[in-house]
């Protein structure tokens, strides 16, 4: 299972642990599913792993209501698809190895963040609104 460049190695363990209760028309599944995961870091592309967790709670009927259910066989419920989407659902878009006060370092300076107290680099499209504002402060 992978979303973009982060993954769930196919030999990794996925952890499921639910409660299974049997309701009017169905099966009310509710738990907890982790799992470890692995990608590149988003700034300096070295290797990033860590573990998710997530709660479920979802409804099995034997007619499912499309995106809010899941089918319920005549014999077993399936299980995978909801473990399946709940796990690519909580996998980080963009993984980052190193927080912003440490810094990467592989990241080229000029990718790098600027510190917390320098200025943010002017926008050039408001170049011209900057003039204007200058102008009229030197009139005034």
């Amino acid at each position: 299972m992978s979303i973009a460049d982060v993954e769930v190695p196919l030999d990794s363990d996925v952890s499921v642990e639910l409660a299974l209760e049997l309701i009017s028309g169905g099966l009310s599944v509710a738990g907890e599913v982790s799992a470890t995961w692995k990608g590149p870091c988003a700034r300096c592309w070295l290797p990033v792993a860590g573990t998710l967790r997530t709660k479920i709670r979802e409804v099995f009927t034997a007619e499912p209501r499309e995106g809010e259910q899941y089918r319920l066989g005549p014999e077993f419920a399936d299980l995978v698809p909801m473990v399946r989407e709940a796990v690519l659902l909580e996998l980080p878009i963009e993984a980052i190895r190193c927080p912003q006060a440490e810094g990467c370092p592989n990241l080229p300076p000029e990718l790098a963040d600027p510190p917390d107290d320098a200025a943010p680099p002017a926008d050039p499209r408001w170049a011209a609104l900057e003039a204007l504002r200058a102008r009229q402060e030197e009139s005034s």
